[in-house]
């Protein structure tokens, strides 16, 4: 199962709420695609709580169906969505400011010595 006390920069910015959850997911793993069961299992989610939430993430254009398998739909990041770009860029601004803090903690820590 994808940990459950999972502590990403998506989690720690937005909370953990099935959306966020799932977005979370994607953005770790962006060149895989996921069946809907296989979202569920690695969630841990209830499959009416997926069936409610995937469809807003493919209408906002950040999560795409790439493909079928037999009855299986298969889903992956949309890579070319603005919204992506941004969120990633986003993720990136918080990690940069988040080394130079502890950067910063971590001389005052030296120093104080």
């Amino acid at each position: 199962m994808y940990k459950e006390n999972r502590k990403s920069v998506i989690l720690t910015l937005f909370g953990s709420s099935p959306k966020t959850r799932i977005l979370d997911l994607f953005i770790d793993n962006p060149l895989f695609e996921f069946s809907k069961n296989e979202i569920i299992e690695a969630l841990g989610m209830a499959k009416s709580t997926l069936y409610a939430v995937l469809p807003e993430l493919e209408k906002e254009g950040i999560i795409v169906e790439t493909r079928q398998i037999g009855k299986a739909s298969l889903y992956r990041l949309n890579n070319e969505s603005p919204v992506v770009h941004e969120f990633k860029n986003l993720i990136r601004a918080y990690v940069r400011e988040s080394a130079k803090s502890n950067i910063v903690e971590e001389t005052k820590l030296v120093i104080a010595k």
